[in-house]
């Protein structure tokens, strides 16, 4: 178990201070809501030596240790990067939603896609929102990410969350991959695509973006190679 101390932004614009306890992290991977785009990603993978999965969705379940709020992670391969995410909590009593990224190391992916997720952090912002807040305007919100190398910074994904499964039917495909209780366990949604293909830099940020509620999730990280 870790714990955390977090915070709720109300809808009102309020802050709610909140200590939480994460006892499991589950990643899914191809997430997407269009099977097509799905397929696209896959693709992507393909161009880059990934064997397609098994299932679609997959489901990537991480050691407690990866988690991190850190503004620095050490990887030890240097074809890394990040993907941002929603990232869903149950805290025993509601649903809260922030961002994160679901770092990966690409080459071992090749290899493995559960020990390529495992081989890097897997950071996440510690302000959340309380889903019922978003939930009737949730296709609305924009995942953004900007990756930074030596060329510079960049946008690297934008996309709003009709790209990703809704809450519902993420949940039930956790269900049906036998996990029903789900309390206290933190769950990175799957990402969206690229605009260009795999970056891997030295810096990533993130965010998500409600455009209803003029308000945004922001975290950053850089990236350190050994260590």
């Amino acid at each position: 178990m870790k714990m955390y101390s977090i915070s709720i932004q109300e809808a009102n614009g309020g802050t709610t201070p909140k200590n939480i306890s994460i006892e499991k992290v589950l990643v899914v991977g191809y997430g997407g809501r269009n099977v097509e785009k799905v397929h696209e990603h896959i693709h992507e993978l393909s161009l880059i030596g990934v064997d397609p999965p098994s299932t679609i969705p997959a489901l990537y379940p991480q050691p407690l240790s990866g988690l991190t709020t850190e503004s620095t992670i050490i990887v030890q391969g240097t074809e890394t990067s990040g993907e941002v995410e929603y990232v869903l909590f149950h805290d025993g009593e509601e649903w809260l939603v922030t961002v994160g990224s679901d770092h990966t190391d690409r080459h071992l992916e090749t290899e493995d896609i559960q020990k390529s997720k495992e081989a890097c952090p897997k950071p996440f912002v510690t302000q959340f929102w309380r889903l019922v807040d978003v939930q009737d305007h949730w296709d609305q919100l924009i995942l953004r990410s900007w990756m930074t190398d030596k060329n510079g910074t960049r946008l690297y994904q934008e996309h709003n969350l009709t790209a990703l499964l809704p809450v519902s039917d993420l949940l039930g495909k956790l269900k049906e991959f036998g996990y029903e209780d789900l309390k206290n366990t933190i769950i990175f949604s799957g990402t969206v695509p690229t605009l260009g293909g795999f970056v891997y830099g030295n810096q990533f940020i993130y965010e998500m973006r409600d455009p209803v509620l003029n308000r945004t999730l922001n975290g950053e990280y850089s990236v350190v190679v050994g260590g």
